[in-house]
């Protein structure tokens, strides 16, 4: 195990790193251009490696001023591509016994790829690292700009719940070392693709990737950060790169002071409530008429959560999009996931709730706690309890939670677990209406919608996850209240 406070993670390129796939797409793509007619030489590819197939094929075809049709085009290059892979793609000698080295030596490890997922999912099944094994896989359809843009190592440093600094990137061609630095990561070049002289922004570079091991990455990342020239700051990019600066969210205190301002907001909306409801009934009173919801606990509940969550949203949003250079979509990680994936965390929702229930159970506490049959009881018109419950409660919390101070909590020195950690506390302290048992639930479940956002990069796992287990609260209260 290395010493705590260094590297945590490796992130590996995959074309030129870890498989000999260079040859193999370059052949497939002058065959693709071969079949349209189009002349183009090997060598005409090599200012574009690194940059995702669409840049790859189309600064090819705009060199030459050929039109093409670049969707067909890729296609047919994929189509030849995944032919030849079963029997003419192979690992570089070594790769996949560092990759399996850095796992045992207790190191995350992410593929960070331009290329699309299933030219990637077939390069790491071939090699037999397939996407499961890794801790992310990080391809360019996932981000907008390509390497040598950062967002690709960003990216899989979120995934990972490390911040850049912790990282070092493996790369062979200079669009990805250029990428890793805009990141402020450590980087060490292979010269598997390109000489090594074109190569030397590196930090390190090496001949072959045989010649690396944890250690040395580690190394690395050590004498970056303390023996030379310090590691730059994240997401600067060197004044003569011509690449735009990847904007940083919110740092640790400016996250807290922005929550703090929002959670100020929040309770004064909800205390506005309880005076106006006051006020209602004091002029009631004086009528002598009396009107009983006014006193309803269950229904001003539900007042307060659909009335301050559009100021919790509204302000979430706002001083998200105030930080230029991230949209609102990256700040607060609202990226699409794939069903499947969704699937799975729910059912691991549904898992948890199970053992949260048989725990409670088991230790003879009541599975639906008071106050929430108190609260169904007393809501006059339950429907608006469950819209409050159901719909806005796991938008404008996890939005505020596992999205605004998730990012800008993950980027500080917390790191990923850190995070996690932090936000489910807090998420649990504000539920003041439960007793101690009920919020240590809470910070379970918070665990889990946390570690959720850390694994898949995306809000819209935990905010899925919060709704149902919602509706599985108000389900149950509802059967026995």
């Amino acid at each position: 195990m290395l010493e705590t406070g260094t590297a945590r993670a490796v992130i590996f390129d995959m074309d030129g790193v870890l498989t000999d796939s260079e040859p193999l797409i370059n052949a497939s793509a002058v065959a693709a251009f071969g079949e349209l007619g189009l002349q183009v030489e090997p060598a005409d590819f090599l200012p574009f490696v690194g940059t995702g197939e669409n840049r790859y094929l189309g600064g090819v075809a705009e060199k030459h001023g050929y039109p093409i049709d670049l969707p067909g085009l890729k296609r047919r290059t994929y189509e030849i591509y995944l032919e030849r892979v079963p029997s003419e793609l192979e690992p570089f000698p070594g790769a996949c016994e560092l990759v399996r080295a850095c796992r045992s030596a207790g190191l995350r490890i992410a593929v960070a790829s331009s290329a699309d997922r299933i030219k990637v999912e077939a390069n790491l099944r071939k090699i037999g690292l397939p996407p499961e094994f890794w801790d992310a896989v990080i391809t360019g359809e996932e981000v907008v700009n390509k390497k040598p843009a950062p967002d690709l190592f960003l990216r899989a440093a979120e995934q990972l719940g490390c911040s850049p600094a912790e990282c070092v990137v493996i790369e062979d061609a200079v669009n990805g070392v250029q990428a890793a630095q805009a990141a402020g990561m450590a980087c060490v070049a292979v010269a598997q693709s390109f000489d090594a002289a074109a190569l030397r922004a590196a930090d390190v570079v090496v001949p072959r990737i045989a010649d690396l091991d944890p250690a040395a990455l580690d190394g690395v990342l050590l004498a970056r950060l303390g023996g030379g020239q310090p590691a730059p700051s994240v997401g600067m990019v060197p004044e003569d790169s011509g690449l735009r600066p990847s904007a940083r969210p919110w740092g640790f205190w400016a996250t807290l002071g922005l929550g703090l301002a929002v959670s100020a907001v929040v309770v004064a909306a909800e205390l506005s409530l309880i005076l106006l409801l006051g006020s209602v009934s004091a002029i009631l009173g004086q009528g002598e008429v009396e009107l009983d919801w006014v006193y309803q606990q269950g229904l001003n509940w539900a007042l307060a959560t659909l009335i301050s969550t559009p100021f919790l949203v509204g302000l979430t949003v706002l001083f998200a999009w105030m930080r230029r250079g991230l949209s609102v979509r990256e700040y607060l990680a609202l990226r699409s996931v794939r069903k499947r994936t969704l699937a799975r965390w729910c059912l691991g929702l549904l898992l948890f709730a199970a053992l949260s229930d048989g725990l409670t159970w088991g230790l003879g506490r009541p599975i639906v706690p008071e106050v929430m049959l108190e609260a169904y009881r007393t809501s006059v018109w339950p429907a608006l309890l469950w819209l409050a419950v159901v719909v806005c409660a796991p938008w404008g919390e996890e939005l505020f939670f596992r999205g605004f101070l998730f990012k800008g909590w993950l980027h500080s020195r917390l790191g990923g677990w850190g995070t996690v950690l932090l936000t489910s506390l807090i998420w649990a302290v504000i539920h003041l209406q439960y007793d101690w048992y009920g919020m240590a639930t809470i910070f379970a479940g918070g665990l889990l919608l946390g570690y959720a956002r850390l694994r898949t990069g995306s809000l819209y796992p935990p905010i899925l996850m919060h709704t149902l287990m919602n509706l599985l609260a108000m389900g149950q209260t509802t059967a026995l209240a």
